[in-house]
């Protein structure tokens, strides 16, 4: 914005899109930069909701059928996570994050088909591999290792899951025509090795040895990768362990299974069928959920990436049920003898994409008003006037110190220097402001706010639904039910500054005014 060079750096998230588009929309109109980010954020993530929709539409009509990759396309364009992730104008890493990993996982599911030659010599899975390693490199400048970990464990567990399928369909027919029980042992350890050895074969193991060995071997030549082990594995802990401040690192909940709406039926449908079938295709879409599936039980925002391999299994329902209802299905012909696209009539392509297009505007609009509603992402009117405050009624060198969610607020819309923003929050910080948040002496609180230069704290009710974090920190055990504050911090100074109880050592009320007994969001100044 204020015309200094755009620094390619990783952990970016959607930083270095907006600002190459924003630069470019400046270029083009002569607009200024601030209004040039501006129209960034506006166009890029609905640009990215296209891009997924074609990609998915296009990999999902090459692996089943036409039909099939219009109803997942559809599925994708009203299924909750991307519309939320992406044309609802999320602007965070995952709205570019999904896209790559899912273009990288389909990639990887074609690269096995790829037989392409030069003098006698294959080089189709050369060229896979490079492919993948190069979506690999954007996924890790958006989201460092753990963006990478996920297409890796993608591409592992649908390898994993492709053998050991292979290996129980080449091992059982033996196993099965065997007559004599006591030969079954015998029987099994002579065919095993051959069993594995072609389920290996058939498999893409090639592309995924390369791609393992070429990533392990660039880790551990990056620079400074023991602390991003040391980081890896911190996370990790706080994650399985429960105590990660971050909201989205917490378990999934009984809503977040609902999260597809209309489309778990279907959804559900989708799953049985491709158990049942278990052909390559299915395979892919069953390892690509279960295994994210299983990691939002940790983690609820791992199971966002699940969403590609969940409007496959959900636009597989769909058909079953467009068979079913027009009367081609006498019975559950679970083999999915789908109907040649040639076959249907015009109207229903003309409805399928009337319904898909009203459908997306209708629900991103929705999605968009309610992710703006929600004060944890988007400030409110509360949250407004206190910014306002903070911009207009302070030193422009004041320092602030608040919980870490509204760092970004801080520094983009108060135009104030943030202690911690979203983006940089140690641990050492998150407990320091923690034992804020709790401190019964307030002459405490100032000797924290004065070690990091702080003029000025920031209260909310906001901070409600993530007390047990905050309290974790500061208290060493969580309490709070997530919409009031919990009686072990009746005598903090975060409960005592909000219901406008006089403080003391050297802390001052500056807004609201003193006289206004209960509010939402206060400011403190030390004097």
């Amino acid at each position: 914005m204020h015309g200094g060079p755009i620094r390619l750096v990783s952990h970016s998230g959607l930083t270095y899109p907006l600002a190459y588009t924003a630069r470019a929309i400046g270029l083009v109109s002569g607009v200024t930069s601030e209004e040039a980010l501006k129209v960034a954020t506006i166009l890029v993530p609905p640009v990215l909701g296209v891009m997924s929709v074609i990609a998915i539409y296009l990999a999902v009509s090459k692996m089943y059928d036409r039909r099939v990759g219009l109803l997942t396309a559809f599925s994708w364009a009203i299924a909750g996570i991307p519309v939320f992730l992406q044309v609802a104008g999320d602007i965070d890493r995952d709205c570019l994050s999904i896209l790559l990993i899912m273009i990288g996982a389909f990639v990887f599911y074609f690269t096995r088909d790829w037989h392409w030659k030069i003098r006698g010599f294959e080089v189709g899975w050369l060229l896979g591999v490079s492919a993948v390693l190069a979506i690999e490199v954007l996924v890790f400048i958006e989201w460092l290792w753990l963006g990478v970990v996920l297409l890796i464990g993608v591409l592992v567990a649908f390898t994993a899951v492709d053998i050991l399928i292979g290996f129980a369909s080449r091992l059982v027919p033996s196993l099965m025509t065997e007559e004599d029980p006591l030969a079954l042992p015998m029987v099994f350890i002579k065919k095993a090795p051959a069993s594995i050895g072609a389920a290996i074969r058939a498999s893409n193991w090639q592309t995924l040895a390369v791609v393992l060995v070429l990533s392990g071997l660039v880790g551990a030549a990056r620079p400074g990768l023991p602390y991003m082990y040391q980081e890896a594995g911190q996370l990790i802990r706080d994650t399985l362990s429960g105590t990660s401040t971050a909201a989205e690192l917490q378990g999934m909940t009984t809503g977040d299974l609902f999260t597809y709406g209309l489309l778990t039926i279907p959804l559900v449908m989708g799953l049985y069928i491709t158990v049942r079938n278990h052909r390559r295709r299915d395979l892919l879409c069953l390892s690509w959920f279960g295994c994210l599936f299983l990691a939002g039980i940790f983690a609820r925002r791992l199971f966002l990436y699940a969403a590609p391999a969940a409007c496959i299994l959900a636009g597989l329902g769909l058909a079953f049920l467009f068979d079913l209802g027009k009367g081609k299905l006498s019975r559950l012909d679970l083999e999915m003898a789908f109907v040649d696209p040639g076959r249907l009539r015009r109207y229903d392509k003309l409805v399928v994409a009337v319904l898909l297009v009203l459908s997306s505007l209708f629900l991103s609009s929705f999605s968009a008003y309610r992710l703006a509603s929600d004060p944890i992402v988007a400030a409110d009117n509360d949250w407004g006037a206190a910014l306002t405050y903070l911009r207009e009624s302070t030193p422009k060198e004041a320092v602030v110190m608040s919980w870490w969610d509204y760092g970004y607020w801080i520094l983009d819309v108060a135009e104030r220097e943030p202690v911690v923003d979203n983006g940089i929050h140690d641990d050492a910080r998150d407990r320091d402001i923690a034992l804020v948040y709790v401190a019964t002496d307030d002459s405490a609180a100032v000797r924290v706010m004065q070690r990091y230069g702080a003029d000025y704290l920031v209260f909310s009710t906001v901070e409600y639904r993530i007390l047990p974090q905050i309290t974790g920190l500061g208290l060493g055990e969580s309490f709070g039910n997530g919409s009031s504050i919990p009686k072990k911090m009746k005598n903090s100074l975060y409960a005592r500054s909000l219901s406008g109880t006089e403080l003391g050592g050297g802390l001052k009320r500056v807004y609201p005014s003193p006289e206004v007994d209960k509010t939402d969001v206060v400011i403190l100044r030390i004097e």
